[in-house]
């Protein structure tokens, strides 16, 4: 069989069996291995394909996900999604607009803590959807509105595509954590202004509309200290990666272990909780350690078959133009997270990437976090938007009427803050550039 041959055979395996609904990792995987079969025959086996594995397993940095997960998973178990959200209740008067900005807020807690964009919306579309549509925002903008404010788990860090990127590329994860930060904080500033100018309410609804039951001073103290101990937990972990007093796996670690001593002291944990938010951590892991497994193995085969260094002498021309080539890769990364799930577009498309940014000297970091946003916008668009399917299944509420305002928040997002981080270079790379 010819090199173009096993090219087209390889590329038509990857598509019939991605459209037939197998796993990614599992096409990632069995497409790699075919072609790299194909191309220099069984004897791959014997020294490549295993060492190949056994590396990818080995990266430090993948080791860090985990720890991000178990920290997550006991915040989420211990209830601290209820407690945010009703202290940003109280906080916004009940008035309509505030509440809205709240529960904006309420999402961007819960992406430094969460990482979770799918589970945040849930949550937020059962919490506080009711709420917004109490104030008069009509149930299906209240709904996009929480599936909005949970896909913040994605943008704002410690962000697991940005993790897998770091992992990819070699880029410090860190340093990558703390340059997300600007941008996520942007992304929330723009869909709070959106709020201003795009918003659904009810003819006649009335503002400022408080619950009729008087609420326990009690609990709300609980929700007030799960407040503080959320943001205790954000200073511990940013403030050590960025004050060069720890690594962000030891920073992993120790936000790990201070969520456990802190659920557990609190009361809202246990010892069932603790084997749950950790059996589920390592399912999520098992899955992305596939998933990069299967990349690095296509990625071998892509190596072989010299596709990458095709890509680069067809793309020279364009090498002169950095953001013209950059602006190119993010059109591609968004309408990517439209069809794939994040993880899966940056371990498919980034390896083949690679050679083509370092010809043209792209800053990898820079480039991290733009693509990275890029592709978390697609939890809001259809068809695959994870965090909108997640908000409309809590609310039970038809998913095809919330992806309306969501998409709108999303391409906001998406051309006011990609633009910005390419004219202004310094919103993503100045704080990495001063971590100690």
């Amino acid at each position: 069989m010819s090199q173009t041959a096993i090219l087209w055979f390889v590329g038509a395996w990857f598509t019939v069996f991605l459209i037939l609904g197998q796993n990614v990792s599992t096409v990632l995987l069995g497409s790699g291995i075919v072609g790299i079969v194909l191309w220099i025959g069984p004897r791959v086996f014997d020294g490549i394909i295993g060492p190949d594995i056994f590396y990818t397993a080995s990266i430090y940095s993948l080791s860090i996900i985990p720890l991000y997960l178990v920290m997550a998973q006991l915040l989420l178990r211990g209830g601290v999604i209820v407690d945010l959200f009703r202290v940003a209740h109280r906080l916004s008067g009940y008035k309509r607009f505030p509440l809205g900005v709240a529960t904006i807020l309420t999402g961007g807690l819960l992406g430094a803590v969460c990482g979770s964009g799918s589970a945040s919306a849930a949550a937020l579309a059962t919490l506080a959807a009711p709420e917004l549509e109490r104030v008069g925002y009509t149930r299906r903008y209240a709904i996009g509105l929480a599936a909005v404010s949970g896909s913040l788990s994605a943008v704002i860090p410690p962000s697991l595509i940005v993790i897998i990127y770091g992992s990819i590329t070699m880029v410090p994860i860190g340093h990558l954590f703390i340059g997300l930060l600007g941008p996520g904080l942007i992304c929330m500033l723009v869909y709070i202004v959106c709020m201003v100018f795009y918003a659904e309410t009810k003819p006649g609804a009335v503002d400022g509309v408080k619950v009729d039951e008087d609420e326990d001073p009690a609990l709300f103290r609980r929700s007030v200290n799960a407040f503080v101990f959320v943001l205790v937990l954000m200073g511990v972990v940013f403030g050590g990666i960025y004050g060069g007093i720890i690594t962000v796996g030891e920073a992993g670690a120790i936000g790990a272990f201070t969520a456990l001593v802190g659920m557990v002291a609190m009361g809202r944990v246990t010892l069932k909780d603790i084997g749950l938010s950790m059996a589920d951590s390592v399912k999520v892991t098992g899955m992305l350690m596939m998933l990069v497994i299967g990349a690095q193995i296509m990625a071998r085969f892509l190596a072989f078959s010299r596709v990458p260094r095709e890509l680069v002498a067809l793309l020279e021309p364009w090498l002169d133009q950095p953001m013209l080539l950059v602006a190119l890769m993010m059109v591609l990364f968004f309408f990517a997270g439209m069809i794939l799930e994040s993880a899966a577009i940056i371990v498919l498309v980034v390896p083949i990437l690679l050679p083509l940014l370092q010809a043209a000297q792209i800053d990898l970091l820079w480039f991290g976090v733009v693509a990275s946003f890029m592709i978390a916008l697609g939890l809001l668009t259809p068809p695959v938007g994870l965090s909108v399917y997640a908000a409309a299944s809590a609310a039970r509420f038809p998913v095809g009427e919330v992806f309306r305002p969501a998409t709108v928040f999303a391409v906001a997002a998406g051309v006011i803050v990609t633009a910005l981080m390419m004219l202004f270079p310094a919103l993503v790379t100045w704080l990495p550039s001063h971590i100690g």
